[in-house]
C-alpha cells in the first residue's frame, strides 16, 4: 500500500505557498455569502422583532368596528366562534389635554381584562385605579411632565345621547410610561419627519375609568395558535383568513341583533318622553313643538340603517404595515444583488483554481508516474479549494447572519422604530446553502480541471505547456493603423488577442463590478431624485392644508386674505383604502389592500397649475365625470389597469366599486383623483376640506409660514412640499444605507477580482516576462508591458459595464415591489463617472501592488530548461 504522507504534506503546504490566492478565494466567498445572507437577515430580524413585540403585548389578530357600536352580546358571540382564543370590547375616546401652553389632541383608551393590545411598559406600572393614566415618552418630552404628575382630560366635542362620553373626564395621575403597540414609529426618528399632521398623543387608563354600560367603540380578537407563528408568515395569514371566515358566519345575525337593540332602546326612550309630553296642556305651542320633534325622532330611529361590521386584520395597523413595507424593501434588494455577486465571484474563483492546477502541471505528472491514482492526486486541490471556500463561507455567514443585521438593527433601525428588542434569526438553509453553492462551483472546477490534466500521460505532463502560437490579428490587416503603432503597442495588441480566455475574464470581471457600482449609484440617485421629480413634474403646489368640513370656509377665507398666499385651490382630501374588485385582504403576507389619498375636485374646477395628472408618456389626462384616475404604483400593486375597477373604502368605512378610467404617473405615495360628480354618485354629499396653496416666498419662508399655520387649531394637517423633500433622505435612510453598503461591497469585489486576475496574468507569463527583462527592458517598461494590457481590458470592461448596469437597474426596479414608491431609473452622468472612475482607480492601485511581483521574477529560474 502506497504511503500518502508526502501527498498530504504537499496538500497542506499548498495553502501556505499559495496564501494570496487562498485569501483572494476566501474573500470572494465571504463577500458573496455575506451579500446572500446579510440583507435577507436584516429584513427577517426586523420582522422577528415586531413579531416578538406583538406577542409580548398581546396585539390582536383581528379588530372589528361596527357602524352602531358593539355590546357585550357581540363580544360573547365572538368568543364562541371556533378558533377564537380571546375577544374583548374596547372603549376609546378622542380627547384634549394640555401640553405646555397648548391644548393638544389625544386618544384615550381603556385597558381590557383580556390583556389584548396591552401597551408595552417602559417605566412605572400600568393603570390600576380609576384616576391612573399611562402616557408615552413623547408626551413626557413635549409636556415636561414626569411620573407622579397629573394631567387633565377633556372629551373632544360635547357628550350627547347619541354620542356619550366613554372615558371619564377629569384629572389623572401619570403612573407609567408606555409604547403604543399600534404605532411604533419613533416620533423623533427619521420616519416621523415627513408627517404634516398634528400630533395625537395615545393615553391609556384603567377599565374602571370607562363609562360602564356604554357601547364599545371596537372589538379585538386573538386566535388560538397565532402567537406561535411569525406574524408575516404564510401560515399565519392562512390561519387568520380561516378564522375570519368563522367570524363572518355570525356577522349578519349579530348585525341585525345590534340594530334591533339600538332601535328598541331609542324607541323606549321616546316612549318615556312621550309620557312626559302627554302631561303638557293640549294645544299649547310647547306640546305641539315637542310632538313634532318626537315624530321626527321616531322616523329617524326607524330609518336607522342595519349595523355593518368592518373586520380588519393586522394589515390595517400602521406599525404592521410600516415594518412589512420596510422589510420587504430590504429583502427585495437582498434577493436581486447577491446573485450578481455570486456569478462574478465564482467566475474569478474558477480562474484562480485553474491557474493553480496549471502551475502544478509537472507535479501532477510526477504523482501519476509514482502510481498515485486520479482520486488521490485530486485530493490536494479539493482540500485547498474546500478550505478556501469554507473559510470564506464561514466568515461570510458570521458577517451576514450576525454582524450586518446586528449593526443595522441596533445602529439604524432602532432609530426608526420603538421596538425594544431584535432577535438574531438564523436561516440555516440559506446560510449553509450559500457556502455549499460556492463549494460546489469552486471544488467542481478544481475537479474538472484536474481531470482534464490527468488524461495526459506522465511524460506529457512533466513538460511545460507549449505557449500559444502567434496569429495574425484583425488590427494587422488595417495597415494605416498598424504601421503607426510602436513595437510595444504592437506587442500589447497581439497579447490581447493571444490570451483570449484571460482577456475575457478580465473584461467580464470588471464589467460585472462596474455594472454593480452603476446599479448602486443609479438606484441611489433614482431614489434621491424622487421628491424633486414629484414636486416639479407632478405636484407643483407648495403646500396643502387640511381642515374639518365645518372649518374649511373659515380657513379658506383666512388663507386667501394672507399676502403670503398667491393662490389657493379648494379640494376634498380623504384617506382611503383600495383593494381589487371582488378581492380580500385577509392574508397577512399577500394582502392586496393599498392606502391612498383621494383628491376630489369641485365641479367646474380643475387641478391645472397645482397637480399635473399625466399618463406614462407624459400626456395630460382630463378628469372624468365618472370613475377615477389612480396613480401607477397603486395600480401595479392591485393589478388593475385602465377601464378596470377596484374597491375603495373611505374613512366612514363605506366601500364602493370605482371604475378606473386611467392610470397616472406618480413617484411617491398613492393617489386617486376624482370629480365632484363622481364622488357624489358614490358617497353622497360633497364638502371641500382642503386647499392646495401656491406661496410667494422662498423655501425657508414658505416652511416658516406653514409651520405657523400648523400651530393653529383651525388646521388638522399642514404639509409643505419643500420641507417634505428636505426630509426625504432621512425618511429613506435605511434604503440609502443599504445602497451605500452594496456599492462598498461591489468596490471590494472589484479590488479582489482585479488583484486575482493581475496575479494570475503574471504567474502565467513568468517566462515571457523574464525574457523581456533579460532583453534589457527597464523596470518601468516591464510595468508598462503588463499594466497597459490590464488597463485596456479594464477600460473595455468599464465601457461595456456602464450600459449593462443601467439595463440591469431598469430590470431590478421593475421587479422590486416598493409600496408607495415608483422609482424610475434616473442615472445621472456623475453616477456613470463615479463607477468608471472607481473601476479605473482600482485597476491602477492593483497595478501598483503587482509591480513588486514583477520585480521579484527570477530571470535565471524562470528561463531554466524544465527538462
Amino acid at each position: 500500500m502506497m504511503n500518502h504522507s508526502a501527498l498530504w504534506k504537499d496538500a497542506w503546504r499548498a495553502t501556505a505557498k499559495n496564501g494570496k490566492r487562498f485569501a483572494a478565494i476566501a474573500i470572494i466567498c465571504a463577500i458573496g455569502v455575506m451579500m446572500l445572507n446579510g440583507l435577507s437577515s436584516i429584513g427577517a430580524d426586523l420582522r422577528g422583532g415586531l413579531d416578538e413585540f406583538f406577542d409580548s403585548t398581546g396585539v390582536h389578530d383581528v379588530s372589528l368596528v361596527s357602524t352602531l357600536g358593539l355590546d357585550d352580546a357581540d363580544i360573547t358571540a365572538l368568543r364562541s366562534v371556533e378558533g377564537v382564543e380571546k375577544a374583548a370590547g374596547v372603549r376609546s375616546q378622542n380627547a384634549y389635554t394640555r401640553v405646555g401652553e397648548k391644548q393638544e389632541s389625544a386618544t384615550v383608551t381603556s385597558l381590557n381584562p383580556q390583556g389584548i393590545d396591552k401597551p408595552y411598559l417602559s417605566e412605572g406600572h400600568l393603570p390600576k385605579g380609576r384616576h391612573d393614566i399611562a402616557v408615552t415618552r413623547q408626551y413626557l418630552n413635549a409636556s415636561g411632565k414626569a411620573l407622579g404628575d397629573t394631567l387633565i382630560i377633556t372629551a373632544a366635542g360635547s357628550a350627547s345621547a347619541s354620542s356619550p362620553t366613554l372615558i371619564a373626564e377629569g384629572t389623572y395621575t401619570i403612573v407609567g410610561v408606555v409604547t403604543d403597540p399600534s404605532n411604533i414609529v419613533n416620533p423623533t426618528g427619521p420616519l416621523a419627519v415627513t408627517t404634516g399632521g398634528k400630533t395625537v398623543y395615545p393615553l391609556f387608563v384603567a377599565q374602571s375609568a370607562a363609562t360602564s354600560g356604554s357601547a364599545y367603540s371596537s372589538a379585538v380578537v386573538t386566535f388560538s395558535g397565532s402567537s406561535a407563528l411569525n406574524t408575516y408568515s404564510e401560515e399565519y395569514g392562512e390561519l387568520v383568513a380561516r378564522n375570519i371566515t368563522g367570524i363572518q358566519a355570525i356577522q349578519q345575525t349579530r348585525e341585525r341583533a345590534r340594530t334591533d337593540e339600538v332601535k328598541s332602546t331609542a324607541l323606549q326612550n321616546l316612549e318615556t318622553q312621550k309620557a312626559n309630553i302627554a302631561e303638557l296642556p293640549d294645544g299649547s305651542a310647547q306640546k305641539t313643538s315637542a310632538e313634532q320633534k318626537i315624530a321626527a325622532a321616531e322616523a329617524s330611529i326607524k330609518g336607522i340603517s342595519t349595523a355593518q361590521w368592518h373586520i380588519n386584520d393586522r394589515n390595517a395597523m400602521s406599525s404592521y404595515a410600516d415594518v412589512k413595507n420596510e422589510s420587504a424593501l430590504i429583502m427585495s434588494v437582498g434577493k436581486a444583488f447577491p446573485m450578481l455577486f455570486l456569478v462574478i465571484a465564482m467566475l474569478i474563483s474558477l480562474t484562480a483554481i485553474t491557474r493553480m492546477i496549471e502551475e502544478d502541471r509537472q507535479l501532477l505528472g510526477t504523482y501519476k508516474a509514482l502510481g498515485y491514482t486520479k482520486t488521490e492526486t485530486m485530493a490536494k486541490y479539493v482540500l485547498y479549494s474546500s478550505l478556501a471556500c469554507l473559510t470564506g463561507g464561514v466568515i461570510g455567514d458570521l458577517l451576514g447572519i450576525f454582524g450586518l443585521p446586528y449593526a443595522m438593527t441596533r445602529g439604524l433601525i432602532n432609530q426608526l422604530y420603538l421596538i425594544p428588542h431584535y432577535p438574531l434569526i438564523i436561516d440555516w438553509p440559506m446560510g449553509i446553502g450559500g457556502v455549499v453553492l460556492f463549494l460546489v462551483a469552486i471544488v467542481g472546477s478544481a475537479i474538472l480541471v484536474t481531470s482534464g490534466q490527468m488524461r495526459l500521460n506522465p511524460a506529457a505532463l512533466m513538460l511545460p505547456k507549449a505557449p500559444k502560437a502567434g496569429k495574425t490579428i484583425l488590427l494587422q490587416r488595417v495597415g494605416f493603423i498598424w504601421n503607426r503603432l510602436s513595437f510595444l503597442d504592437k506587442v500589447t495588441a497581439r497579447n490581447l488577442f493571444r490570451y483570449k480566455s484571460r482577456a475575457t475574464m478580465v473584461i467580464i470581471g470588471v464589467l460585472g463590478c462596474t455594472a454593480l457600482m452603476t446599479i448602486g449609484f443609479g438606484m441611489g440617485n433614482s431614489a434621491f431624485t424622487l421628491m424633486p421629480r414629484q414636486n416639479t413634474e407632478i405636484a407643483t403646489y407648495d403646500a396643502m392644508t387640511l381642515t374639518s368640513d365645518a372649518n374649511h370656509e373659515a380657513s379658506e377665507s383666512e388663507l386667501k386674505s394672507d399676502k403670503h398666499v398667491q393662490a389657493a385651490k379648494a379640494v376634498r382630501v380623504e384617506a382611503v383604502n383600495l383593494s381589487p374588485h371582488g378581492g380580500t385582504s385577509a392574508s397577512s403576507e399577500s394582502a392586496t389592500q393599498v392606502g391612498a389619498q383621494l383628491i376630489v375636485v369641485p365641479q367646474g374646477s380643475s387641478l391645472k397649475g397645482y397637480i399635473n395628472v399625466l399618463d406614462a408618456d407624459g400626456h395630460t389626462i382630463s378628469l372624468p365625470q365618472d370613475g377615477a384616475i389612480v396613480t401607477e404604483n397603486a395600480a401595479k400593486v392591485l393589478g388593475v389597469s385602465a377601464e378596470g375597477s377596484l374597491n375603495m373604502e373611505n374613512a366612514g368605512m363605506k366601500t364602493r366599486t370605482v371604475k378606473v378610467n386611467d392610470v397616472a404617473r406618480n413617484y411617491t405615495g398613492n393617489y386617486v383623483y376624482m370629480s365632484q360628480q363622481a364622488y357624489q354618485e358614490l358617497y353622497g354629499d360633497f364638502t371641500a376640506n382642503a386647499d392646495l396653496l401656491k406661496l410667494s416666498g422662498d423655501d425657508d419662508a414658505d416652511i416658516s409660514f406653514t409651520d405657523t399655520l400648523a400651530d393653529s387649531d383651525l388646521y388638522l394637517s399642514v404639509v409643505n412640499n419643500a420641507k417634505t423633500a428636505r426630509n426625504f433622505t432621512k425618511s429613506f435612510m435605511v434604503f440609502f444605507v443599504i445602497i451605500a453598503f452594496i456599492v462598498v461591497m461591489a468596490a471590494m469585489l472589484a479590488v479582489v477580482v482585479l488583484f486575482t486576475l493581475a496575479s494570475t496574468n503574471i504567474s502565467e507569463r513568468e517566462r515571457e516576462l523574464a525574457t523581456i527583462k533579460v532583453l534589457g527592458f527597464r523596470k518601468r517598461e516591464v510595468y508598462s508591458y503588463v499594466n497597459k494590457e490590464m488597463a485596456i481590458l479594464a477600460a473595455l470592461g468599464t465601457i461595456i459595464g456602464l450600459p449593462c448596469g443601467y439595463y440591469l437597474l431598469e430590470a431590478l426596479l421593475h421587479t422590486l415591489n416598493m409600496p408607495g414608491l415608483n422609482i424610475v431609473p434616473k442615472v445621472a452622468w456623475f453616477c456613470y463617472a463615479g463607477a468608471a472612475a472607481l473601476s479605473m482607480l482600482f485597476t491602477w492601485l492593483v497595478s501598483l501592488s503587482t509591480n513588486k511581483a514583477l520585480d521579484r521574477i527570477d530571470m535565471v529560474g524562470a528561463l531554466k530548461s524544465p527538462e
